[in-house]
C-alpha cells in the first residue's frame, strides 16, 4: 500500500484536501469517487511517524483477541439464524466489550453501508484482524457459508488462545526459576563478589582461573552495567526492527521452526492452521490456487508461506498438490499422505480437516510434556552456574589456608 495526498472537489464544487492509503492512483481515485469527490491532483506523499509505528514495533493489539473471538461467534450465530448483515453489526456494535472495537465495528458498517463488501471492509482494520481474517470471510461471502466460515474462524482462533494460555502456564515456573537466578547472580555481582575481591587481594596467592574469571565479569558489571543495558536494548531493537522487514521474518520464522523444544511444537501449530484454513476455503468452493493463496498468508509464519507460494506455482504448472509437498522442507509424510489420499478419492477438505485434528493433538500432548521437557534444561543450566560460582568463591579460600599453614 501506497501514500497519497490529493486535492478534490465536491459536489457543490468547495475543494477537498486530505491523504489516503492505496495500492495505486487508480484505486485512490476511485476511492474519492467513491466519497463523492472529484479528484483533482493526486500524488505520492510521506507519511509522518505515528503511534501505528510504535505499536508495530512494539506489537500492541488494538483490540484483545477475546473481543474478537466473541465477535466472530455471535457473528456466525446471528448469520446462521438469518439476520441481515446490517442488522447484525449494529447489534453487535451495541454489544462490543468496549468502545475501541465498537468504533471499528462502527466503521465497518458504514462500509458496508457504502457499498463495500463484508470482507474489504474487515481487511482495512489490519491491527484488529488476522491477516487471515478478511480473506476467510471474502470465501464465506463468495460460497453462501458466511455462518459456517466465521464459526470456522472463531474455532481457529478460540484454539489459537488455547494454546499460548497453556503454554504461559507451562513455562511459568521455568521463567520464576531463571528470573530469581537472574536476580542472585545480579546480588553477587554487585555487593558480594567485591568483597571477596578485596580479601582475596590481601593475600599472595595466585587465584584460580574460575575465581579470575568472575573478578573479571564482575568488574564489568559494576563499572559498565549502564553500557552494557544501552548495548543490550541497542541489539533489541535493531533486532525487531531487522525482523519487520521482509528478509528478516522470513529468517527469524525459519529459526522459530528450527529451534529446540518449541520448534516443533510451532511447526505442529502452523501445520494444523494450514489444514484447517485450507480445507475450509476449499470446502466453500474457491479453487485449489487461490485457496492457497490465502492460506500462504493464513499461517502467520513466512518461512512457511514462502513454501506454500512454491507448491502454489507447481500446482498452477499442472502438478498435484501432493507432489510439490513431497519435497518440500516443512511438510511431513503424514500431511503429504493425508493429502494424496484425499486428491485420489476427492475428499481434499475432509483429509485436510483430519491432519488439522491430529496436529491439535499433538500440539495439545506437547504443551502437556513441556513442563516436564524443560525441567531438566533448567535444571542443568542452574547446576552449570552453582557450580562455578561455588568453585570460584571457594577454590581461592582453600589456597589461603594452605598459605596460612605454612
Amino acid at each position: 500500500m501506497a501514500f497519497f495526498t490529493y486535492k478534490a472537489r465536491d459536489r457543490q464544487g468547495a475543494l477537498i484536501t486530505g491523504s489516503l492509503e492505496a495500492v495505486d492512483k487508480g484505486q485512490l481515485e476511485a476511492a474519492l469517487d467513491g466519497m463523492g469527490l472529484i479528484p483533482i491532483r493526486v500524488d505520492v506523499g510521506m507519511r509522518l511517524p505515528s503511534l501505528d509505528v510504535f505499536r508495530r514495533y512494539i506489537d500492541v493489539k488494538e483490540v484483545p483477541e477475546q473481543e474478537i473471538i466473541i465477535f466472530s461467534r455471535q457473528m456466525a450465530t446471528l448469520f446462521g439464524a438469518g439476520v441481515p448483515l446490517m442488522r447484525a453489526l449494529s447489534t453487535l456494535e451495541l454489544q462490543a466489550g468496549s468502545k475501541k472495537f465498537a468504533a471499528i465495528i462502527k466503521t465497518i458498517r458504514t462500509d458496508v453501508e457504502a457499498g463495500s463488501s463484508l470482507s474489504v471492509a474487515i481487511a482495512k482494520h489490519k491491527r484488529v484482524f488476522p491477516e487471515f481474517y478478511p480473506h476467510m470471510v471474502e470465501a464465506g461471502e463468495a460460497g453462501g457459508i458466511l455462518d459456517d466460515v466465521l464459526g470456522r474462524i472463531a474455532s481457529m482462533l478460540e484454539k489459537n488462545a488455547e494454546n499460548r494460555a497453556k503454554v504461559k502456564s507451562a513455562t511459568l515456573y521455568p521463567k520464576i526459576v531463571v528470573g530469581a537466578l537472574v536476580i542472585a547472580i545480579t546480588v553477587l555481582m554487585y555487593f558480594v563478589v567485591p568483597r571477596f575481591v578485596k580479601m582475596y587481594a590481601s593475600f599472595n596467592v595466585t587465584l584460580p582461573l574460575p575465581t579470575r574469571m568472575l573478578i573479571h565479569i564482575s568488574n564489568v558489571f559494576t563499572s559498565y552495567w549502564h553500557i552494557g543495558i544501552i548495548a543490550v536494548a541497542a541489539v533489541f531493537i535493531a533486532w525487531r526492527f531487522y525482523v519487520l522487514t521482509p528478509s528478516g521474518a522470513l529468517r527469524w520464522d525459519g529459526v522459530k521452526l528450527k529451534l529446540p523444544i518449541f520448534g516443533p511444537i510451532l511447526l505442529k501449530s502452523v501445520l494444523s492452521r494450514f489444514s484447517r484454513v485450507l480445507g475450509s476455503l476449499y470446502k466453500s468452493g474457491l479453487p485449489i490456487l487461490q485457496s492457497l493463496d490465502i492460506a500462504s498468508r493464513a499461517v502467520e509464519n513466512k518461512a512457511l508461506s514462502a513454501e506454500i507460494k512454491s507448491i502454489e506455482v507447481d500446482v498452477r504448472a499442472g502438478k498435484t498438490l501432493s507432489a510439490p509437498m513431497s519435497v518440500a522442507k516443512h511438510f511431513p509424510p503424514l500431511v503429504v499422505q493425508m493429502v494424496a489420499v484425499g486428491e485420489d478419492t476427492g475428499n481434499l477438505d475432509e483429509m485436510l480437516d483430519k491432519v488439522a485434528e491430529y496436529y491439535d493433538q499433538e500440539v495439545d500432548a506437547s504443551i502437556r510434556n513441556l513442563t516436564t521437557t524443560l525441567e531438566p534444561v533448567l535444571l542443568g543450566f542452574i547446576f552449570v552456574i552453582v557450580l562455578f560460582l561455588a568453585l570460584a568463591i571457594f577454590l581461592p579460600m582453600w589456597d589461603i589456608i594452605k598459605v596460612v599453614k605454612r
